[in-house]
C-alpha cells in the first residue's frame, strides 16, 4: 500500500524542508500551509499519515489532529511544536497522535523512524482486514 504523507506547518520553510527530505526518501509528500487547507486536502485525497505543528494561527494543529480523527480515525498523526508544555503533550496523548517532535527538527531520521512505524502500522490493520475478508468467503 502507498501511503501519502501531509505535512502541515505554517512556516513556509520547514514544509518545504520535510518534503524535500521524505520525496528524497522515495515517499509520496505533500504539504499545506493552513490547517484548513490540509483539512480540504485530506478530504479530498487518501492522506494517511500527517505531520502537523501544533501552534498555528486560526486552526491550531491540536484542532486539526481532533478534526482529522474525527473523519477517519485510521489517518496516522505526528505531531510537531516549538512550545514544550505539558499541555501540549498531553493533547497529543489523548487526541490519538502517534508521536510528538520538538522543533528544530534536528533528527529527521527519527521523524522518519516514526512515518515508517506509523506506515507499518496500517499495513498490519489492512493485513488483518484482508484476512477476516477472505475468511467470510
Amino acid at each position: 500500500m502507498e501511503t501519502k504523507i501531509l505535512v502541515v506547518d505554517d512556516e513556509v520553510g520547514i514544509t518545504n524542508s520535510l518534503v524535500r527530505y521524505f520525496s528524497l526518501m522515495g515517499y509520496d509528500v505533500a504539504a499545506a500551509n493552513h490547517p484548513e487547507e490540509a483539512l480540504e486536502m485530506i478530504y479530498r485525497d487518501n492522506y494517511m499519515v500527517v505531520i502537523s505543528d501544533i501552534m498555528m494561527p486560526g486552526m491550531s494543529g491540536a484542532e486539526l489532529l481532533v478534526e482529522v480523527k474525527k473523519y477517519n480515525g485510521m489517518i496516522q498523526v505526528i505531531m510537531m511544536t516549538g512550545v514544550v508544555t505539558i499541555e501540549n503533550v498531553l493533547m497529543c496523548l489523548r487526541n490519538g497522535a502517534n508521536e510528538c517532535f520538538l522543533k528544530p527538527l534536528d533528527d529527521l531520521e527519527s521523524v522518519k523512524k516514526a512515518v515508517d512505524e506509523s506506515i507499518e502500522k496500517l499495513n498490519k490493520w489492512e493485513r488483518l482486514i484482508k484476512t477476516m475478508v477472505k475468511r467470510k468467503e
